[in-house]
């Protein structure tokens, strides 16, 4: 049985990019508690397993079908597959919710081992279930599953093992299941299984949405807490600003345009998503502090950079997007938001590093600036979006 895939995502896959992204926000949250490099790559580590998985679930509907939608409701294997997904959303919930109060990489092991495992697992299941509802993708079916299989016993070793051989295991986890999913035979099981690119770019649009718009109300419920004692309604201004510069931008550069064709370049294309989605996270670090810092860590002006450089950074990345999906005009497109994106690092280096500076002030001037820039950029742009 084939089924048409829409280019719309369905509301079951709203739904479930609502509750990974609700994950996602735990990692900025953690990573607020112990501002640190060790504490980064460990919540970066487990943040980039959750990706992956929701990138399986992604390219499964994709390929696969809606095992969510009415027609199906009461039958067998889509019954199943329901009871799949919500499984892999229980495990996703654990992985973000295990070892936060020790974000070290000695927590690389252990119950952490575990919950990887699981998550692994149920997307194996998935793909399994799915080739018998599907028979003409069994074969693609069979890799994702095995890859799982594969992931899963190196994250079940992590666990048993000691440090530090329980963090390399882990890692080696990781790298196993990206080279088996998305490495040399990503050109073959294109071609085989070809995407509904439209669906592709429409999903990877609103799931970065829906992370922009929640980085903002992050700001504006911390604000609520007990702990602050003060904020001011120009600095959630100011945050507003920026958030809505960003998802523009994405909107216009990104979602609005062509998605890449050829493997490599979709492998590139999908890699800037990954890298885009943990900067915003610590974009989200900053800006919280930039509402209500945190008594109990004296970054100073440091964290000028966490909010305006990563905001540069996240901009950055943006050009990348565009220049990898090509089409006309990309690279003049991609040298404007480079220069969008230079600015703002610009900006949050002198908010660092001036004497005497305020690095608050550095993200005023920075969300005065994007708006400024983003317009320039706009009416420079010779082909509109929708000419790709």
């Amino acid at each position: 049985m084939s089924l048409p895939i829409s280019s719309q995502p369905s509301r079951s896959e709203l739904f479930y990019d609502l509750v990974l992204i609700g994950a996602f926000l735990s990692f900025g949250v953690d990573f607020g508690k112990s501002p640190n490099w060790e504490s980064a790559l460990v919540l970066a580590l487990k943040l980039i397993l959750i990706m992956w998985a929701w990138e399986q679930t992604a390219l499964f509907f994709n390929r696969f079908g809606d095992p969510f939608a009415a027609r199906f409701s009461g039958r067998l294997l889509p019954t199943a597959l329901r009871f799949a997904f919500l499984l892999q959303l229980v495990a996703v919930l654990g992985v973000s919710l295990l070892e936060t109060s020790e974000t070290k990489l000695s927590a690389l092991n252990g119950l952490l081992g575990y919950g990887a495992a699981a998550m692994v697992l149920a997307v194996g299941l998935i793909y399994e279930l799915g080739a018998r509802w599907q028979p003409r993708l069994a074969d693609l079916a069979h890799e994702r599953r095995n890859a799982s299989i594969v992931g899963a016993i190196l994250f079940i070793a992590s666990g048993l093992s000691p440090q530090p051989w329980g963090g390399a295991l882990w890692i080696v986890a990781i790298v196993a299941i990206f080279v088996m999913n998305f490495g040399p035979s990503l050109p073959k099981t294109i071609e085989r299984f070809p995407l509904n690119r439209e669906h592709l770019s429409e999903r990877l649009g609103l799931f970065v949405l829906i992370l922009i718009g929640d980085v903002f109300v992050k700001t504006v419920v911390t604000v609520h807490e007990d702990s602050v004692q003060e904020a001011h309604l120009l600095q959630l201004a100011f945050v507003a600003v920026i958030s809505w510069t960003l998802w523009t931008m994405y909107d216009r550069e990104v979602m609005s345009r062509v998605t890449p064709t050829g493997a490599p370049l979709l492998r590139a294309w999908m890699l800037w998503h990954y890298l885009f989605a943990i900067t915003l996270l610590i974009c989200s670090v900053g800006l919280v502090w930039y509402i209500a810092p945190n008594p109990n860590y004296q970054l100073g002006d440091a964290i000028a950079m966490v909010a305006s450089g990563g905001v540069g950074v996240a901009i950055a990345l943006i050009a990348l997007m565009r220049l990898t999906a090509g089409a006309p005009g990309a690279r003049a497109a991609a040298a404007r938001i480079g220069l969008i994106a230079a600015v703002a690092i610009v900006i949050g280096l002198l908010a660092w590093l001036a004497t005497p500076s305020d690095w608050r002030v550095g993200v005023g001037t920075l969300s005065v600036a994007l708006v400024v820039l983003n317009f320039w950029a706009f009416r420079n742009d010779p082909r509109p979006a929708s000419a790709d």
